[in-house]
């Protein structure tokens, strides 16, 4: 076994104030409170600690701010609030987003692995690196948990060119001459970022934090015969043909030349002067790249230096195609000229992120150059005064080479961890065998044409802009969708947060016309004066426009100003945006769908459930039944071989598993005590079985995962469903995380821990390498507890069907399917969005090769990850699951806004993912308890009005039904 490489981070204060996403802002009227939300409500203190840049024009209570809104919604005058801060907005382009230079500099600043709570909260796919996620699987490979110390991974590489076959003489020694090779133990190469202002800090930064990474910065020719010339054994010089003077080359290990007709004559030549150094050829990405590189390869060259621009676009007449395809074809290129492997590959160019890395390897790459990203490292904010020729706003030429070196090297670090946390959850130990292991990788178009296709068609990319359908009106009536006790739980908050801001000038003269016009509530006289304008129940100028009662037009002194409220868009996201995280927190308060004109339907991620539509006929087909006779029961257990009792819910939904530990005790009581009322279950997570759960014990399912915290026969023996967690669909492959911070003294004796010790729990099961394995972990359970059922938690890799198949084979009663972009306590970014495929895909395809098997009907089968709404509920089933799993959408009705700062710290500002004693006083399960039944008997109403719509009787007469389904990107074939 080789040293165990590591970069050694220090975390490095920025020179300037990050720019912040948000602006606070403050309006005048200030009562003077005692208790001033600035003082109790911001649990980090950020009006406290705030100072002011007279230099820079900067309040740092917009860099601090982690935007939980507290302040915002508990301010008794609601004199503060948010805007997205337009500096933000303006750095960057559409390709190095706002958003990834942000979470640069922190990586820069702290050396760290991002990591956050929540879910994945960006769109479905993309174009370039984001149609790519990383292949895992569950219970069939051998333990792989890298990043924390338990095996060894290999991020080692050579540059240089192989022999084609090795020869040994007579007593067996090898009768080769090896050529020159340069071993890195990283796969980042430093180059010249393509543009930015650069001075001689900035030049010396990249060489230095080169030598400390052990890795080599591109420089000049004269950048070494003077600036760097002591750091010379860490460079790539850059030559133009072969330099009368070679001195500046003293202890240089590599060369690289650009390509031209006769690159390699010089090549040789120089090779002849100095035979013992690399010598790589930058090659442009252009359409003639693969029969160039092809040709190069042949005519002996040890390294191409394969650059494409600094969006990851090609050159030339390959502008429109990506770095991944174009190096795709350079590989399988040289792959067919059986010479990929006597030369090294090395790619460039849109490299912005460390998922990038690992994904250009996984295309051809054995080593990838960051550029632009170095700038980023040292605070450019890409805002392109550079190139204008005006000043750089952050003195990027002038920084300390000593602090330049501090913030690449960071980064450097924390894309090599991020690197180790990928290939340990894809199962690969060296990054040489992650080189072009594309059948390790899932592609979105791949991924459609394998799950969607057979739904829905032919995906067509130049079709119209579909304009979604409208959702019919629900039937009329009012009624409770579920057996259970609807009561209104008002919001905690004072302030709601609204989509649009109706304020009344000082010029309003009282005459109640605006509360005749408007339909809505958003206007009340009060005797002889008009009550604050309610801005929550406005729809917009707009709408009321259309309906021609519009009290703007009806104002006879023009005091009514109505327009789009700024903070609307800075909270939420394409998975959860406002509209849906409003809708849904409505639905908590009443229990019913939302009378807002708000989309509560669906998110705006752009593919996925967001992008498919049911199709209704013109009117409900059987008259013989109306929405409140529909069956939404559902049995779980369909075995007709081990004897075990039926169990059945009276909802096709219940709770995903959050332990004790991630979550509150009132949020962990507020789940079961709603899921028992409605004759369902929740899931204890992987913390063990808490006291606060034991009355709720036929309700609850335990779990027992990878770390076997809190298991014990006891817990097994009282409940009527237990879960065996082999992966988790947020962060497949990874196993659990509990920070320290959150390990407290009640956690850590439920899981026999030590207080503020971070816990981390393996990945897989180690006593688990086979389905064989997997057998005797469900009779082990069977065993212990000679009634419960068996439910086994799995994410999403490409060979889930054959999972599946294996886990009924091995006694299971439910597969319960965990995918990608499901939420979590905490979890590495690069994880939520890169690893195993979203929940869409898996389920059609595990419907249908279960059917194939003979078996759908003998196994219940259960999605999540990414389910956010009654309507998504729909889908999944008519894709061919049975039922839903849910945990964001509860911790939505709980009021959480997805600020994702579970994970460390006291935790949730809100009170929800925490074990700060007073944060997790914020509620009582007897208020969370009834927000989440009315969220989920709203959601019921509405299931109950689609079936009936569809004319069918029963949920589980929806199962697998993809006809009723179409997809907006697809059209069907004739």
């Amino acid at each position: 076994m080789g040293e165990k490489y590591h970069v050694e981070v220090d975390p490095t204060q920025p020179r300037f104030t990050p720019v912040a996403k948000i602006a606070a802002m403050e309006t005048e009227g200030c009562l003077g409170c005692l208790k001033c939300v600035k003082r109790d409500s911001c649990i980090y203190e950020v009006y406290r600690k705030k100072t002011f840049d007279a230099g820079q024009v900067v309040d740092t209570t917009d860099s601090m701010c982690i935007s939980c809104m507290r302040c915002v919604q508990e301010c008794k005058k609601g004199i503060l609030s948010r805007a997205v801060n337009p500096q933000f907005e303006a750095m960057g382009d559409d390709y190095w987003r706002p958003d990834i230079i942000g979470t640069l500099w922190k990586q820069a600043t702290t050396g760290a692995i991002p990591v956050s709570g929540a879910g994945y909260r960006g769109p479905f796919a993309g174009p370039g690196f984001d149609k790519m996620w990383t292949d895992m699987s569950e219970i069939v490979r051998p333990t792989r948990d890298g990043i924390h110390g338990r095996e060894y991974i290999s991020t080692t590489i050579e540059l240089g060119r192989r022999p084609d076959r090795l020869f040994f003489d007579e007593d067996g020694a090898l009768d080769v001459d090896m050529p020159p090779m340069v071993e890195l133990p990283t796969p980042m190469i430093l180059d010249i970022p393509p543009w930015g202002k650069a001075g001689p800090g900035t030049r010396r930064a990249l060489a230095l934090a080169a030598k400390e990474g052990r890795t080599l910065a591109v420089a000049t020719y004269e950048e070494a015969a003077d600036l760097l010339a002591d750091l010379r054994p860490h460079l790539i010089v850059r030559l133009d043909g072969v330099p009368a003077n070679l001195s500046p080359l003293d202890g240089v290990v590599m060369a690289e030349m650009i390509d031209t007709p006769g690159v390699m004559d010089d090549v040789a030549k120089l090779k002849e002067l100095r035979p013992d150094l690399v010598v790589a050829v930058r090659l442009a990405l252009d359409q003639d790249a693969a029969d160039r590189a092809a040709e190069l390869a042949l005519a002996g060259a040890e390294v191409l230096y394969l650059q494409a621009g600094y969006k990851g676009q090609g050159l030339g007449k390959a502008a429109g195609t990506f770095i991944t395809d174009l190096l795709r074809e350079v590989h399988l290129r040289l792959v067919d000229e059986a010479c990929r492997d006597q030369v090294t590959l090395v790619a460039g160019g849109g490299v912005a992120l460390a998922e990038h890395v690992a994904k250009t390897i996984l295309c051809g790459a054995d080593a990838v150059s960051l550029g632009l990203v170095l700038n980023v490292a040292m605070e450019c904010r890409l805002c392109g005064s550079c190139t204008e020729g005006f000043d750089c706003p952050v003195n990027l030429d002038g920084i300390d080479a000593e602090q330049g070196k501090r913030r690449v090297v960071n980064l450097l670090g924390a894309f090599h961890s991020q690197l180790i946390e990928l290939m340990g959850a894809m199962g690969i130990r060296e990054v040489r065998r992650l080189r072009g292991e594309m059948g390790r990788a899932m592609v979105f178009e791949d991924l459609e044409k394998m799950s969607f296709a057979p739904i829905f068609g032919e995906r067509v990319t130049d079709l119209p802009p579909a304009k979604p359908t409208a959702a019919p009106p629900l039937a009329p009536g009012d009624y409770s969708a579920l057996p259970v006790n609807i009561a209104t739980a008002p919001s905690r908050y004072r302030n709601a947060l609204t989509k649009f801001k109706v304020e009344r000038l000082n010029t309003c003269v009282a005459c109640g016309k605006c509360a005749e016009v408007c339909q809505f509530g958003v206007h009340v006289k009060a005797g002889e004066k008009m009550l604050a304008p309610r801005s929550r129940h406005c729809r917009g100028a707009d709408y009321c426009r259309s309906i021609g009662s519009y009290c703007g037009d009806a104002c006879p002194v023009e005091a009514i100003r109505v327009g789009q409220n700024p903070v609307w868009k800075t909270f939420g996201d394409p998975r959860w945006p406002a509209d849906l995280l409003v809708a849904t927190w409505i639905q908590a308060e009443t229990g019913k769908p939302p009378e807002e004109n708000l989309e509560y339907r669906k998110g705006a991620s752009g593919g996925g459930f967001d992008r498919m539509e049911i199709v209704f006929p013109p009117e409900p087909p059987d008259a013989s039944f109306g929405p409140q006779d529909v069956d939404l029961s559902l049995p779980l257990n369909r075995r007709d071989d081990d004897g075990r009792p039926p169990v059945e819910i009276g909802f096709p939904v219940y709770g995903g598993g959050m332990s004790f530990g991630s979550v509150s005790q009132a949020t962990m009581e507020s789940r079961a005590r709603a899921y028992s009322s409605m004759n369902s279950f929740t899931c204890t997570g992987e913390g063990g079985f808490p006291p606060v759960l034991e009355k709720y014990s036929d309700n609850v399912i335990t779990q027992v995962a990878t770390g076997l915290f809190g298991v014990r026969e006891d817990t097994i023996q009282r409940v009527r469903i237990v879960e065996f967690k082999y992966a988790q669909g947020a962060k497949p492959g990874l196993g659990g995380h509990l920070l320290g911070d959150k390990v407290t003294e009640a956690v850590a004796k439920m899981r026999e821990a030590v207080v503020g010790t971070s816990l981390f729990s393996p990945f897989p099961f180690h006593s688990v390498y086979s389905v064989e394995d997997h057998k005797k972990h469900v009779d082990w359970i069977k065993h212990v507890n000679p009634t419960t059922l068996v439910s086994v938690k799995v994410s999403t890799p490409v060979d889930v069907d054959m999972v599946a198949v294996g886990s009924y084979y091995a006694g299971a009663h439910i597969v319960h399917l965990d995918g990608s972009y499901g939420g979590t306590g905490a979890a590495p970014d690069i994880a939520k969005k890169n690893i195993a495929m979203p929940i869409e895909y898996a389920i059609p395809m595990v419907h249908r090769f279960l059917t194939e098997e003979g078996i759908r009907d003998k196994i219940t089968l259960i999605a999540s990850g990414g389910v956010r709404t009654a309507w998504d509920v729909a889908k999944a089933i008519a894709l061919g699951a049975d039922g839903i799993v849910c945990g964001t959408a509860d911790m939505v009705a709980l009021e959480c806004i997805r600020c994702a700062n579970c994970e460390s710290g006291r935790g949730c500002p809100r009170g929800i993912a925490t074990t700060d004693p007073v944060l997790s006083a914020a509620y009582d399960a007897d208020w969370g308890s009834q927000r989440v039944i009315n969220l989920f008997n709203s959601w019921a109403i509405q299931l109950r009005d689609i079936l009936w719509r569809l004319g069918l009787k029963s949920v589980r007469d929806l199962v697998g039904r993809s006809d009723l389904l179409t997809h907006l990107d697809y059209q069907k074939k004739a």
